[in-house]
C-alpha cells in the first residue's frame, strides 16, 4: 500500500508540477489575459491536494507482506 500512494503522489506531483510550467510560459507572452495564466493552476490545484494526501498517508501507512 505503501508503495501505491509513493508512486500515486508522484504522479499528481508531477501533474502539478506541468501546470505550473504552463501557467508560466502563459503569463511570459505579451498581452495574454489573466486567465491564460491562472487557467492552469486552478486546474493543477486538485493534483497539489491529492499528491499532498497521500504523501501524508504513507507516512502513516505500515507495509503487510
Amino acid at each position: 500500500m505503501k508503495a501505491y500512494l509513493l508512486v500515486s503522489g508522484t504522479l499528481f506531483a508531477l501533474f502539478f508540477a506541468m501546470h505550473v510550467f504552463i501557467a508560466v510560459q502563459h503569463w511570459q507572452v505579451p498581452g495574454a489575459g489573466l486567465w491564460n495564466g491562472l487557467g492552469p493552476l486552478l486546474v493543477g490545484l486538485p493534483g497539489a491536494a491529492l499528491a499532498y494526501w497521500a504523501f501524508r498517508l504513507s507516512r502513516t501507512s505500515t507495509t503487510t507482506g
